[in-house]
């Protein structure tokens, strides 16, 4: 009896630790998966010289989307539509949207249009901007976006992502 009453009280003191836990992966995963997708449309860019559009959709409902396009134009990418055929590379579809990280939402805000343009000549991107990721607990990460093509991950100021510098 004993032994049950210690389990479940470490099981109290250790069950908002994993919530934060789990947090945190979502927020970071969420954070990294639009970090890849950036660096990819780079390089796909520069290799097929052609330019590629990373289309966004944050919509105020916390319904957030985005999506790589290689098209000549980037409004036929309606990463909310699974049934198109538009938001591809070499045919795959390559759309990540809130229901691949539950609890995180996006702003965009800063991103002009929402469409963020990759020049093929020479690896830049217009235009710069951040990207903020928030969780359920009002922790924070910025993707921060430079004219040059460079893309970093940072915390703003108050959030405490491990392994990650402030911004």
């Amino acid at each position: 009896m004993v032994t049950l009453v210690v389990v479940a009280i470490l099981a109290t003191v250790a069950a908002p630790a994993f919530r934060d836990f789990f947090e945190n992966r979502r927020l970071t995963g969420a954070a990294q998966t639009l970090y890849a997708d950036l660096q990819l449309a780079r390089a796909e860019s520069i290799k097929r010289n052609q330019v590629i559009f990373v289309k966004f959709d944050d919509t105020p409902s916390n319904d957030w989307c985005y999506g790589l396009e290689e098209a000549s134009s980037a409004t036929s990418c309606d990463c909310s539509d699974s049934g198109n055929a538009f938001c591809t590379i070499d045919g795959v579809r390559r759309v990540t949207d809130v229901d691949d990280f539950p609890g995180v939402t996006m702003s965009a805000a800063s991103v002009a249009g929402s469409v963020i343009t990759f020049d093929p000549k020479r690896g830049t991107l217009s235009p710069a901007g951040s990207i903020y990721f928030t969780g359920d607990s009002g922790t924070q990460m910025r993707l921060v976006m430079s004219l040059l093509g460079r893309v970093r991950l940072c915390t703003p100021a108050g959030s405490n992502v491990p392994g990650y510098e402030s911004c």
